[in-house]
Order: structure tokens, then C-alpha cells, then sequence
């Protein structure tokens, strides 16, 4: 198996749906039964993880740290097909910056919502709140469904491409050296503090 199958099997397939789908499982749980011992729907927490693994898919994709321009472009190339107006890239980059920017600097997507409907296959609607302002609703179970699909897409084009296995390798490369050298001065810093 190539290192790019060997990453995703871990990464993508076991560790982010894995979660993912204990997030759904426990929201379902919690949404069918009023008694849950579950106290949050875990809506933002999922809605995370799915937009770092799409940074970090599309940094793989690029071969670079993933910009807010490069995430759009692979929104477009690689989730339009199971969500169509991802194919305006402007829509894309909005999207975007309107929920993850939002949920990872505020705790909350810009002026907006997300939900959990099991029921429906939408992605993004507007709300009205009481007579106010429309704002917008992202659904979880779909995003996750569109992502997933597009993430499958994504590991077919790199079997098949050997630039874009390039691309892949090096930016996985490049996460690994960062990631321990960061690692190394935290630790070197720990072990000072217990001398």
C-alpha cells in the first residue's frame, strides 16, 4: 500500500469518521431520547473536525500549508459534485470563512447556525429568528456525507496521478518534520521545568 493509502486508512477512514460517526450517534441519541445523559448535540465539535480535515486534505492537494484560497479551489474541485453551488468558488471561500473562521476564533459561526437534521439532505438554508434577520444553517449529517464523499474522490485521483502523489508526499513530509520539531522543544521545555 502506498503511504498516501496508509495515511488516509488512519487518519481519514479510522480516526476522523470514526469520530465523526460517534458525534452523529450521540447527537441522534440524545435528540430521540429527552432523558439522554448526553448534554450537548456536539454540533460545533464535529462541524471542526470536518472543516480541519478539509484544510488538511487541501494542503495535501496543493502540496502546501493550506490558504484560505487553496481550501476554496479544493472545496470546488472536490466536494461540488455532492453540493453544487460549491462550484462558485466565491461561495466556497464564504462558506468557509463564515463557519470554520467563525467556530475556530469565536466558538460560533459568523452570525449563523449549525444543526443536526437526520431527516433532510441539505447543507446550507436560511432561518428566520423571529421575525429578524435571516441567517444561515449548516446540517452536519449532510457536510459530513459531502465530505466524506469528496475525501474518497480525492484518495482515487491521488492512486491514479503520480504529480499529485508528489504533491501529497511532500506536504505530508513537511507536517511530519514540523510537527516533531515542535514536539521536541515542548518536551525540551517539560524536562526543564522538572529539573
Amino acid at each position: 500500500m502506498a503511504l498516501h493509502n496508509d495515511v488516509f486508512q488512519q487518519q481519514i477512514w479510522d480516526f476522523f469518521c470514526n469520530d465523526l460517526e460517534s458525534c452523529l450517534t450521540v447527537s441522534k441519541l440524545k435528540q430521540s431520547n429527552p432523558n439522554s445523559p448526553f448534554k450537548g448535540g456536539l454540533n460545533f465539535t464535529a462541524t471542526l473536525a470536518i472543516f480541519s480535515v478539509i484544510e488538511l486534505a487541501a494542503g495535501w492537494w496543493k502540496g502546501t500549508e493550506a490558504t484560505n484560497d487553496i481550501i476554496a479551489s479544493f472545496i470546488q474541485n472536490y466536494l461540488a459534485k455532492y453540493y453544487d453551488r460549491f462550484n462558485n468558488k466565491s461561495f466556497a471561500k464564504k462558506f468557509y470563512e463564515v463557519f470554520r473562521n467563525g467556530l475556530s476564533h469565536q466558538w460560533s459561526p459568523k452570525a449563523s447556525g449549525v444543526a443536526m437534521d437526520f431527516y433532510k439532505s441539505w447543507l446550507v438554508e436560511k432561518t428566520s429568528t423571529n421575525g429578524q434577520e435571516e441567517i444561515l444553517l449548516l446540517n452536519v449529517p449532510t457536510f459530513y456525507y459531502v465530505t466524506k464523499q469528496g475525501l474518497e474522490d480525492f484518495e482515487k485521483d491521488i492512486n491514479t496521478n503520480e504529480a499529485m502523489r508528489k504533491m501529497f508526499e511532500r506536504r505530508y513530509s513537511k507536517i511530519v518534520d514540523s510537527d516533531y520539531k515542535e514536539m521536541r522543544i515542548l518536551r525540551g521545555m517539560l524536562e526543564s521545568q522538572n529539573e
